[in-house]
């Protein structure tokens, strides 16, 4: 082989290796922790969420899962050593969203769902679920607005009905002065809504202006 073909070869190799230790570089240590943490095989602590988009201008859509985010806050670890910089445990598990009527949905999950264990040497990490989050588009055309509705367990577990309202005028996305979409492929609005029509200021509104989205939650009993 000539010299410059095993330069060659000798340089496309390293590249490939210099490629793959990125790679795994890339991978920050929190997501190579959450990969640490193991789902539960026996859970018990079984609960509905359910999900009804009301007086919704057009139709609706989720455009992923519900996420339901647990963490174990009695644990920590270290994300950077140099830093000291420590963080607790978190992991969120996607939840599939059943339709079950016009614009109703339902998600079945486990407060239990992550194994508790004693993931660092430390003392075993108690799990609990913390917050939660589902989004809908009107097609899921990238340009649309994203109305998301989420919040931290602890509100809902506490009141067991969350309302969330959403401009009707965001609907499939809000528009410049041109008619055009706000947002765009790369950068599509996201619509956190409010928990009260006041929160809108300027006074009263016309309820036919907006629409909402509400979230109970039940513990399923044996």
């Amino acid at each position: 082989m000539k010299p410059f073909i095993l330069l060659l070869s000798a340089a496309l190799l390293s590249t490939f290796s210099l490629n793959a230790c990125t790679e795994r570089n890339n991978m920050s240590v929190q997501e190579q922790t959450e990969a640490r943490f193991k789902l539960n095989p026996e859970p018990k602590q079984p609960y509905r969420i359910k999900v009804k988009i009301n007086n919704a201008p057009g139709p609706m859509k989720p455009i992923n899962d519900m996420y339901i985010g647990y963490a174990a806050r009695n644990c920590s670890y270290t994300i950077s050593r140099l830093a000291g910089a420590k963080a607790s445990p978190e992991k969120n598990i996607p939840i599939k969203m059943n339709l079950v009527g016009h614009d109703e949905y339902e998600v079945l999950f486990y407060a239990d769902a992550v194994l508790d264990e004693d993931y660092f040497g430390e003392g075993v990490c108690q799990w609990k679920p913390e917050n939660f989050g589902a989004s809908f588009k009107a097609t899921g055309k990238k340009e649309e607005t994203e109305f998301n509705i989420s919040d931290v367990m602890e509100n809902l577990e506490k009141e067991k009905t969350l309302t969330k309202y959403y401009w009707k005028r965001g609907y499939p996305y809000y528009k410049n002065k041109d008619g055009l979409p706000y947002g765009n492929e790369d950068s599509p609005d996201v619509d956190f809504g409010e928990k009260s029509l006041s929160a809108y200021g300027g006074g009263p509104h016309n309820d036919n202006d907006f629409f909402s989205i509400t979230v109970t939650l039940e513990e399923i009993k044996p």
